[in-house]
């Protein structure tokens, strides 16, 4: 069995400045740093051998928290990064919604089904991201894997978790900055353990909620 601790990224900068950022390679804010450092300590009730992360600096740097408290190193993995925005890349959803207003409404309504202009769509960035973890989950048997990644693989990986098409990750709203979701790999078979523990974030004062706009 693979146990997978998947964290999504601290706030970064995209998230504070109401930006689609998705493979721009922005990093945390402070405040997204102090986030991923409380999710460190979380996490430290855990025996981690390995840690992966996507290759964009908010996930990675989301990451490096943990990593450095156990003096492990982070492999990154472009499979693990978020949607490809194309023509949506670090535009302000305000602005996504004056220019695009169709292809904004099958982001919010029908996720599941959206191709965003000049980039991913949903069902490529899953496959894409399923193919990661599995790759993972073969090289790491019978271990725990801390991995850093973003709010849509973690909604498309808890679909594929579940059982559900794509289309439920309309009802996966709870995926905040800095929580974590732990699911166990046991040859076919998926153990979802919890979805967007945050906790651990509440308590410290830190917890930053989902914006209406996403």
């Amino acid at each position: 069995m693979t146990k997978f601790i998947v964290v999504r990224h601290g706030q970064s900068e995209g998230n504070a400045k109401g930006e689609f950022h998705g493979q721009y390679n922005s990093d945390l804010t402070e405040l997204g740093h102090r986030q991923a450092e409380c999710t460190a300590e979380y996490v430290d009730r855990y025996t981690i051998d390995a840690i992966y992360s996507s290759d964009i600096r908010r996930a990675y740097s989301t990451a490096k928290h943990t990593a450095d408290r156990r003096g492990m190193p982070v492999i990154t993995d472009t499979g693990l990064r978020e949607i490809f925005a194309g023509d949506w890349e670090q535009m302000k959803f305000s602005d996504i919604e004056e220019k695009y207003p169709e292809e904004r409404r099958i982001w919010y309504e029908d996720v599941a089904h959206c191709k965003i202009p000049g980039g991913e769509s949903v069902a490529e960035m899953a496959e894409r991201v399923n193919a990661a973890f599995e790759r993972i989950a073969a090289e790491n048997d019978g271990k725990t894997v801390f991995v850093a990644t973003h709010f849509t693989p973690i909604r498309a990986m808890c679909c594929r978790w579940h059982g559900w098409p794509l289309d439920g990750m309309q009802k996966i709203k709870g995926v905040v900055n800095a929580s974590v979701t732990i699911v166990e790999y046991d040859g076919d078979k998926r153990k979802i353990v919890c979805v967007g523990e945050a906790e651990h974030l509440v308590k410290a004062g830190l917890l930053t909620g989902l914006p209406k706009d996403i």
